[in-house]
C-alpha cells in the first residue's frame, strides 16, 4: 500500500464518441478517495489537441488541455466508447502509451472498457492478462499476445490495469483506492457511491442475472437468483424441480427454452464462474470448490477443463 500523502496524477483521455460513464464513473471514485483527511488524487482531463469532445450520449466535455507526448510521470486512463476504433488508428496516442509504459516511475496505464483495445493496439499488453467488454470479443482476436479472460469484471498485472467496462470502471477505482490508500479509505469511498467493494463473479454472472430477470416465468427467475447467490447448495435436478414448483422434464424444457442449456449445465457455468471470483481473491483452491459448491477439488478441476480446457492450477497461473 502507499501510505504517503503525495498525490498522485491521473490523465483522463477523452475523445469524441468516448462513454460517458466511463468517464465519470472511476473519475468520481478517484475524487472521493482521502488518506488521512487529504486528497489522493488529482485528475487531468486531457483531449488529443485539448479541444472539446462530444460524447456517446450527446454530451460535450472540455478539457483542461492537449494530451502531453513528453511527460511519462501522470498515471494515463483510457475510457471505452465508439470513438475507440478511431483513436486506435492514430500513432500519437500509441506512442504516448508506449512511453509510459517505458517509463521507470510509477506511471500506471488503466483502461475502462473497450480503453483496453487501445492499449492492445499499443503492444504494452502482450504477454499481459487484460479484460475488455464481452461484445467486443471479436475485437480481441486481432491481439492474439494478449492473454484476454473477458469474463473477469476488472484484472490488474503489474502497472496495467484494465476492466470490463461501464460500472466496472467504479470497481476498477475501488481496487487503485484500496492499493494506494487501504481498505478502509476504498469502504469509505464505496459507502459514498453506494456500491459493493468488492463483486465477485464475472461478466457471465451479471448476464446469467439477466437472463433470470427476463425469464418468462416468476419460478423459474425465483430459482435463477438461488443458484446464483447460493451455488454452494446442493442443485440436483429433482431439487431444483422442487425449488421451482415443477417436475424435472418441466423444469428442463424451461431452461432449454429460456436458457438454451440443461440445468446441470447452468449450474456448473454459475459454480465456476463463482469459483474464479474466489480464486481471484487468493482463497485456497480446496475452500473454493468447497463454497462454490463444487465439494471437492477434482470436480473443481473438471469443471475447468470442460470449461476452459485447462485445469484449476494452469488457469491461477496465467490469471492469477
Amino acid at each position: 500500500m502507499d501510505t504517503s500523502i503525495t498525490s498522485r496524477t491521473i490523465d483522463v483521455l477523452l475523445f469524441d464518441g468516448v462513454n460517458m460513464l466511463d468517464v465519470s464513473g472511476p473519475v468520481q471514485a478517484f475524487k472521493t478517495a482521502r488518506l488521512n483527511g487529504r486528497r489522493k488524487y488529482r485528475m487531468s482531463y486531457v483531449s488529443l489537441d485539448g479541444s472539446p469532445v462530444q460524447t456517446c450520449c450527446g454530451m460535450t466535455l472540455v478539457a483542461d488541455g492537449a494530451l502531453d507526448t513528453s511527460s511519462t510521470n501522470a498515471d494515463l486512463l483510457i475510457p471505452g466508447g465508439q470513438g475507440v476504433d478511431e483513436l486506435i488508428k492514430i500513432q500519437a496516442v500509441r506512442t504516448v502509451i508506449q512511453q509510459r509504459a517505458q517509463s521507470e516511475g510509477k506511471t500506471r496505464l488503466i483502461s475502462v472498457c473497450s480503453g483496453a483495445l487501445v492499449l492492445a493496439a499499443a503492444g504494452v499488453l502482450d504477454g499481459h492478462a487484460a479484460t475488455t467488454h464481452w461484445s467486443r470479443s471479436l475485437d480481441t482476436q486481432k491481439y492474439g499476445k494478449v492473454l484476454w479472460d473477458l469474463d473477469r469484471i476488472c484484472i490488474s498485472d503489474g502497472r496495467l490495469f484494465t476492466s470490463a467496462g461501464v460500472t466496472t470502471g467504479i470497481d476498477l477505482a475501488l481496487d487503485i483506492i484500496r492499493r494506494d490508500c487501504g481498505a478502509a479509505s476504498a469502504l469509505a469511498v464505496a459507502r459514498e457511491l453506494v456500491v459493493q467493494l468488492r463483486r465477485t463473479g464475472g461478466q457471465s454472472q451479471y448476464a446469467i442475472h439477466l437472463a433470470g430477470q427476463f425469464t418468462r416465468d416468476d419460478n423459474l427467475t425465483k430459482l435463477i437468483e438461488q443458484i446464483v447467490t447460493q451455488p454452494h447448495l446442493d442443485w440436483t435436478l429433482e431439487s431444483m424441480a422442487d425449488t421451482a414448483g415443477m417436475n424435472a422434464r418441466t423444469l428442463s424444457r424451461h431452461f432449454k427454452r429460456s436458457l438454451k442449456e440443461a440445468p446441470a449445465q447452468f449450474v456448473e457455468r454459475v459454480r465456476v464462474d463463482h469459483a474464479r471470483g474466489l480464486l481471484a481473491e487468493n482463497m485456497p483452491s480446496k475452500q473454493v470448490a468447497v463454497d462454490s459448491g463444487f465439494g471437492d477439488l477434482q470436480r473443481m478441476r473438471r469443471a475447468f477443463q470442460r470449461r476452459f480446457g485447462v485445469g484449476v492450477s494452469e488457469y491461477i497461473s496465467v490469471f492469477g
